[in-house]
């Protein structure tokens, strides 16, 4: 099973983004059962995702 592994902060920046509202009660909901902001929640998937996120090639 893969791991989420949580390491040390960076330099945060501020984007934004538009997800489907059943995404963000997921977060909401997440983030009130852990005591975690949805914030640092979203970051925690996007650096989790970022590794397995594969790019298929048109050949």
């Amino acid at each position: 099973m893969d791991e989420l592994k949580i390491s040390k902060k960076t330099e945060a920046v501020m984007f934004t983004i538009r997800v489907d509202r059943s995404l963000l009660e997921f977060y909401d909901n997440l983030a009130k059962k852990t005591n975690r902001s949805r914030n640092e929640l979203i970051g925690m998937a996007l650096e989790f995702a970022k590794d397995k996120i594969k790019v298929k090639s048109d050949d």
